[in-house]
């Protein structure tokens, strides 16, 4: 459905990787000229930032909500924006949020949103009154991003190569 699902990591190439330039991303020719390699090196682009950018919003979110920080992964999930599992057994005290490389095409205030819906599921598992009661405490104006979600999803482009 979204082109073959590929990871983050690995795809950089001397002198023609994916840089962000005056807010464009610009992509050096010789991956321009090879759709998979250019859609792996957008890719990995998407996760390297979206990485470092969550790092960032990740704590905020969580004091603001009372739930212990997860570990952030962000990869292809699909058709997901995100997902959380709580901690395994042996594995620590944090459970994963894995984040959707699309995501990051959105404006802030959606991928704000994802997370703080994410982060919910650290209290709340599935999708009962409670959970969307703290979701609701923590971003009032939650319902207005889920419907800006659902309607500048559908315009993304989610990995497709033709």
């Amino acid at each position: 459905m979204y082109g073959e699902a590929l990871g983050c990591g690995g795809t950089r190439r001397a002198g023609g990787g994916v840089r962000l330039i005056a807010g464009r991303l610009v992509m050096g020719p010789d991956l321009a000229a090879e759709p998979r390699a250019g859609r792996a090196a957008l890719v990995d682009w998407y996760c390297r930032a979206g990485r470092n950018w969550t790092g960032q919003r990740l704590q905020p979110w969580a004091a603001r909500m009372g739930v212990t920080e997860p570990e952030l992964d962000v990869r292809d999930l699909g058709d997901r924006w995100g997902s959380y599992r709580p901690p395994q057994a042996g594995a620590g005290v944090k459970g994963l949020m894995s984040l959707g490389w699309p995501l990051f095409q959105l404006p802030m205030h959606l991928i704000d949103y994802v997370i703080a819906h994410e982060l919910a599921h650290v209290k709340v598992p599935g999708h009962r009154e409670d959970f969307w009661r703290l979701l609701r405490t923590a971003l009032p104006e939650y319902e207005e991003r889920r419907a800006d979600l659902d309607e500048l999803g559908r315009r993304l482009w989610m990995g497709d190569v033709r």
